[in-house]
Protein backbone atom coordinates (compact mmCIF):
# COMPACT_ATOMS: atom_id res chain seq x y z
CA UNK A 1 0.00 0.00 0.00
CA UNK A 2 2.91 2.38 0.69
CA UNK A 3 4.05 2.22 -2.93
CA UNK A 4 0.51 2.88 -4.16
CA UNK A 5 0.21 5.89 -1.86
CA UNK A 6 3.51 7.29 -3.11
CA UNK A 7 2.42 6.81 -6.71
CA UNK A 8 -0.96 8.44 -6.05
CA UNK A 9 0.72 11.44 -4.45
CA UNK A 10 2.50 12.10 -7.74
CA UNK A 11 -0.83 12.52 -9.53
CA UNK A 12 -3.22 15.46 -9.39
CA UNK A 13 -5.90 15.57 -6.72
CA UNK A 14 -6.46 13.74 -3.45
CA UNK A 15 -4.37 10.53 -3.42
CA UNK A 16 -6.95 8.71 -1.29
CA UNK A 17 -9.72 9.59 -3.76
CA UNK A 18 -7.55 8.24 -6.57
CA UNK A 19 -6.81 4.92 -4.87
CA UNK A 20 -10.41 4.61 -3.74
CA UNK A 21 -11.70 5.09 -7.29
CA UNK A 22 -9.17 2.66 -8.76
CA UNK A 23 -10.14 0.05 -6.18
CA UNK A 24 -13.87 0.41 -6.85
CA UNK A 25 -13.31 0.10 -10.60
CA UNK A 26 -11.27 -3.07 -10.12
CA UNK A 27 -13.97 -4.47 -7.84
CA UNK A 28 -16.77 -3.81 -10.32
CA UNK A 29 -14.72 -5.11 -13.25
CA UNK A 30 -13.99 -8.35 -11.35
CA UNK A 31 -17.60 -8.80 -10.25
CA UNK A 32 -18.96 -8.36 -13.76
CA UNK A 33 -16.31 -10.71 -15.16
CA UNK A 34 -16.57 -13.46 -12.53
CA UNK A 35 -19.86 -13.23 -10.62
CA UNK A 36 -22.74 -12.19 -12.88
CA UNK A 37 -24.16 -15.71 -12.59
CA UNK A 38 -23.20 -16.20 -8.94
CA UNK A 39 -26.37 -16.86 -6.87
CA UNK A 40 -24.77 -15.24 -3.82
CA UNK A 41 -23.93 -12.01 -5.63
CA UNK A 42 -27.27 -11.93 -7.45
CA UNK A 43 -29.11 -12.28 -4.11
CA UNK A 44 -27.13 -9.34 -2.76
CA UNK A 45 -27.92 -7.27 -5.85
CA UNK A 46 -31.63 -8.01 -5.58
CA UNK A 47 -31.57 -6.83 -1.97
CA UNK A 48 -29.68 -3.62 -2.89
CA UNK A 49 -31.60 -3.11 -6.16
CA UNK A 50 -28.26 -3.42 -7.97
CA UNK A 51 -26.03 -0.35 -7.71
CA UNK A 52 -26.42 3.23 -6.53
CA UNK A 53 -26.60 5.98 -9.16
CA UNK A 54 -22.86 6.71 -9.01
CA UNK A 55 -21.67 3.13 -9.36
CA UNK A 56 -24.29 2.07 -11.91
CA UNK A 57 -23.19 4.78 -14.32
CA UNK A 58 -19.52 4.38 -13.47
CA UNK A 59 -19.86 0.76 -14.61
CA UNK A 60 -21.46 1.88 -17.88
CA UNK A 61 -19.17 4.83 -18.58
CA UNK A 62 -15.98 2.88 -17.84
CA UNK A 63 -17.30 -0.25 -19.59
CA UNK A 64 -16.69 -2.36 -16.52
CA UNK A 65 -19.54 -4.64 -17.52
CA UNK A 66 -21.11 -5.55 -20.86
CA UNK A 67 -24.71 -5.30 -22.03
CA UNK A 68 -25.41 -8.98 -21.30
CA UNK A 69 -24.12 -8.71 -17.73
CA UNK A 70 -26.24 -5.62 -17.06
CA UNK A 71 -29.28 -7.33 -18.59
CA UNK A 72 -28.92 -10.41 -16.39
CA UNK A 73 -28.49 -8.32 -13.22
CA UNK A 74 -31.30 -5.88 -13.90
CA UNK A 75 -33.71 -8.55 -15.09
CA UNK A 76 -33.38 -10.03 -11.59
CA UNK A 77 -34.04 -6.65 -10.00
CA UNK A 78 -37.06 -5.91 -12.23
CA UNK A 79 -38.54 -9.37 -11.60
CA UNK A 80 -38.10 -8.90 -7.85
CA UNK A 81 -39.84 -5.50 -7.94
CA UNK A 82 -42.75 -6.84 -10.00
CA UNK A 83 -43.16 -9.77 -7.63
CA UNK A 84 -43.34 -7.41 -4.65
CA UNK A 85 -45.79 -5.12 -6.48
CA UNK A 86 -48.03 -8.08 -7.30
CA UNK A 87 -47.94 -9.22 -3.68
CA UNK A 88 -48.81 -5.69 -2.57
CA UNK A 89 -51.72 -5.55 -5.02
CA UNK A 90 -53.02 -8.92 -3.82
CA UNK A 91 -52.77 -7.80 -0.20
CA UNK A 92 -54.61 -4.57 -1.05
CA UNK A 93 -57.44 -6.52 -2.74
CA UNK A 94 -57.85 -8.66 0.37
CA UNK A 95 -57.84 -5.49 2.46
CA UNK A 96 -60.43 -3.93 0.14
CA UNK A 97 -62.82 -6.83 0.76
CA UNK A 98 -62.22 -7.00 4.50
CA UNK A 99 -61.57 -3.36 5.45
CA UNK A 100 -62.60 -0.91 2.72
CA UNK A 101 -61.43 2.16 4.64
CA UNK A 102 -57.77 2.12 3.64
CA UNK A 103 -56.87 -0.25 0.77
CA UNK A 104 -55.07 2.40 -1.30
CA UNK A 105 -52.99 3.49 1.67
CA UNK A 106 -51.99 -0.13 2.32
CA UNK A 107 -51.01 -0.57 -1.33
CA UNK A 108 -48.86 2.56 -1.30
CA UNK A 109 -47.14 1.57 1.95
CA UNK A 110 -46.29 -1.87 0.57
CA UNK A 111 -45.11 -0.33 -2.71
CA UNK A 112 -42.86 2.06 -0.79
CA UNK A 113 -41.39 -0.90 1.05
CA UNK A 114 -40.75 -2.68 -2.25
CA UNK A 115 -39.08 0.44 -3.69
CA UNK A 116 -36.68 0.76 -0.76
CA UNK A 117 -33.46 -1.31 -1.02
CA UNK A 118 -32.94 -3.67 1.89
CA UNK A 119 -29.15 -3.45 1.59
CA UNK A 120 -26.59 -0.86 0.51
CA UNK A 121 -25.00 -0.79 -2.92
CA UNK A 122 -22.23 -3.45 -2.76
CA UNK A 123 -19.76 -1.13 -4.51
CA UNK A 124 -20.38 1.50 -1.80
CA UNK A 125 -19.70 -1.09 0.89
CA UNK A 126 -16.50 -2.13 -0.87
CA UNK A 127 -15.43 1.51 -1.29
CA UNK A 128 -15.95 2.27 2.41
CA UNK A 129 -13.86 -0.70 3.50
CA UNK A 130 -11.19 0.19 0.96
CA UNK A 131 -11.10 3.76 2.26
CA UNK A 132 -10.59 2.54 5.82
CA UNK A 133 -7.70 0.34 4.68
CA UNK A 134 -6.05 3.14 2.69
CA UNK A 135 -6.32 5.65 5.52
CA UNK A 136 -5.01 3.12 8.03
CA UNK A 137 -1.95 2.56 5.84
CA UNK A 138 -1.55 6.31 5.29
CA UNK A 139 -1.56 7.12 9.00
CA UNK A 140 0.86 4.29 9.70
CA UNK A 141 3.28 5.31 6.95
CA UNK A 142 3.03 9.03 7.63
CA UNK A 143 5.75 8.57 10.22
CA UNK A 144 8.23 8.00 7.40
CA UNK A 145 9.99 10.98 5.77
CA UNK A 146 9.36 9.55 2.29
CA UNK A 147 5.56 9.69 2.58
CA UNK A 148 5.61 13.03 4.40
CA UNK A 149 7.61 14.53 1.52
CA UNK A 150 5.32 12.91 -1.06
CA UNK A 151 2.18 14.25 0.63
CA UNK A 152 3.69 17.73 0.91
CA UNK A 153 4.45 17.69 -2.82
CA UNK A 154 0.96 16.42 -3.70
CA UNK A 155 -2.34 18.30 -3.85
CA UNK A 156 -3.08 16.86 -0.41
CA UNK A 157 -6.14 15.04 0.90
CA UNK A 158 -9.61 16.33 0.22
CA UNK A 159 -11.46 17.53 3.32
CA UNK A 160 -13.72 14.45 3.61
CA UNK A 161 -10.68 12.15 3.66
CA UNK A 162 -8.67 14.50 5.87
CA UNK A 163 -11.48 14.38 8.42
CA UNK A 164 -11.58 10.56 8.29
CA UNK A 165 -7.80 10.35 8.55
CA UNK A 166 -7.68 12.58 11.62
CA UNK A 167 -10.52 10.63 13.20
CA UNK A 168 -8.57 7.38 12.78
CA UNK A 169 -5.23 8.75 14.04
CA UNK A 170 -3.68 6.88 16.95
CA UNK A 171 -0.71 9.18 17.52
CA UNK A 172 -0.92 12.93 18.10
CA UNK A 173 2.39 13.53 16.29
CA UNK A 174 0.94 12.06 13.09
CA UNK A 175 -2.19 14.19 13.42
CA UNK A 176 -0.10 17.32 13.94
CA UNK A 177 2.00 16.53 10.88
CA UNK A 178 -1.10 15.95 8.75
CA UNK A 179 -2.70 19.19 9.95
CA UNK A 180 0.48 21.19 9.34
CA UNK A 181 0.72 19.90 5.76
CA UNK A 182 -2.87 20.77 4.98
CA UNK A 183 -2.89 24.13 6.70
CA UNK A 184 0.00 25.12 4.42
CA UNK A 185 -1.89 23.85 1.38
CA UNK A 186 -5.01 25.80 2.33
CA UNK A 187 -2.96 28.96 2.80
CA UNK A 188 -1.43 28.53 -0.67
CA UNK A 189 -4.83 27.81 -2.19
CA UNK A 190 -6.26 30.91 -0.53
CA UNK A 191 -3.57 33.06 -2.14
CA UNK A 192 -4.03 31.48 -5.56
CA UNK A 193 -7.81 31.97 -5.45
CA UNK A 194 -7.30 35.62 -4.52
CA UNK A 195 -4.88 36.04 -7.43
CA UNK A 196 -7.31 34.35 -9.83
CA UNK A 197 -10.06 36.72 -8.71
CA UNK A 198 -7.73 39.73 -9.07
CA UNK A 199 -6.73 38.75 -12.60
CA UNK A 200 -10.36 38.54 -13.65
CA UNK A 201 -10.59 42.31 -13.22
CA UNK A 202 -10.80 43.87 -16.69
CA UNK A 203 -7.99 46.27 -15.79
CA UNK A 204 -5.41 43.51 -15.27
CA UNK A 205 -6.82 40.55 -17.23
CA UNK A 206 -4.14 41.04 -19.91
CA UNK A 207 -1.54 39.82 -17.39
CA UNK A 208 -2.68 36.29 -18.11
CA UNK A 209 -2.95 33.37 -15.71
CA UNK A 210 -0.27 31.22 -14.16
CA UNK A 211 -0.64 28.38 -11.69
CA UNK A 212 -3.67 30.10 -10.21
CA UNK A 213 -5.60 29.51 -13.44
CA UNK A 214 -7.09 26.24 -12.20
CA UNK A 215 -7.14 27.16 -8.50
CA UNK A 216 -10.94 27.10 -8.48
CA UNK A 217 -10.98 23.50 -9.73
CA UNK A 218 -8.39 22.45 -7.17
CA UNK A 219 -10.46 24.18 -4.49
CA UNK A 220 -13.50 22.13 -5.48
CA UNK A 221 -11.43 18.95 -5.37
CA UNK A 222 -9.98 19.76 -1.96
CA UNK A 223 -13.23 20.83 -0.33
CA UNK A 224 -15.66 18.37 -1.91
CA UNK A 225 -13.41 15.49 -3.02
CA UNK A 226 -12.15 14.42 -6.42
CA UNK A 227 -14.48 14.56 -9.40
CA UNK A 228 -15.96 11.14 -10.16
CA UNK A 229 -15.45 10.11 -13.77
Amino acid sequence: MTYKLLEACREAGCPVCRLEQQGVERYLDNQFYENVNSPTWRNKLRASQAFCHEHAWLSVNKRLGDALGFSIIYQDVVNSLLKQFNEAESAAQVSRRGAPSGPIRDLIEKALTALSPRKRCPACEHRDQLTRDILSALMEDLRTPELIDALQDSDGLCLPHLKLALGSAKQSSVSQSLLAIHRAKLETLKQELAEFIRKNDYQVIKEGFGKEGDAWLRALGMIAGARRE
